[in-house]
């Protein structure tokens, strides 16, 4: 099975800048009250990866290529926005500041009441990871994560059985290239896997269209 990768999208904070809100005092001078800060996106729960690239971020390169590795969790983020930001960016974030101290850290955030689960550096195992993401995946999304995730692996051992197939045809349709007969049976099974593979890829699609239980107001 191929290596699972985690994308990241850096960003300076999860907040949408708060608006002022005009009150009585600020037409008469004050200074206008601000509102509450809410999240820029909320169409998927989030996943906060705290870490800073340009100082040492201990304990980083394992949480990355082992627990990020884990199939579980690598498949488990299709569910949430991935984030990635500084340790200084979440101190002055109005939402996150204030969650965890070490680094690095994740934050895994329900976006419908807003609820913050904190895995500090000592929690940044596979197993607390994909726990944590089930939770706050189970009260945005009416699927389950576990199941969806199960799915997926599933079509993934019948892509890579697939595509194994597909090596040896390939071997074959060279070795009876001067063979009529057998070609055109090597070419019928290729067209064949070919469409089975096209829906697999097309039943991996389906299956993370995730139906959020909350609709929008």
């Amino acid at each position: 099975m191929a290596a699972l990768k985690v994308k990241w999208e850096s960003v300076d904070t999860i907040a949408t800048k708060a608006k002022a809100v005009v009150t009585g005092e600020a037409e008469e001078g004050g200074a206008p009250e601000v509102g509450e800060p809410t999240l820029r996106w909320q169409d998927k729960p989030i996943l906060v990866y705290v870490c800073d690239d340009s100082t040492t971020c201990e304990d980083s390169e394992k949480f990355e290529t082992i627990v990020l590795a884990d199939e579980k969790c690598a498949l488990g983020v299709q569910a949430f926005r991935c984030v990635k930001m500084t340790p200084s960016q979440v101190d002055e974030d109005p939402i996150l500041a204030d969650h965890g101290k070490s680094v690095p850290r994740v934050l895994v955030v329900e976006p419908t009441k807003v609820k913050i689960k904190v895995l500090e550096t000592k929690d940044l195992k596979a197993s607390k990871l994909f726990k944590s993401m089930k939770k706050v995946a189970g009260k945005f999304w009416k699927e389950k994560l576990d199941k969806v995730v199960k799915e997926h692996l599933g079509l993934l051992t019948e892509q890579d059985q697939l595509v194994n197939a597909a090596k040896t045809l390939a071997d074959k349709e060279k070795r009876y290239a001067e063979d009529k007969s057998k070609l055109k049976k090597v070419k019928a099974e290729q067209k064949e896997i070919a469409e089975q593979l096209a829906e697999i890829r097309k039943q991996t699609v389906e299956l993370w269209k995730l139906t959020r239980k909350t609709a929008k107001a």
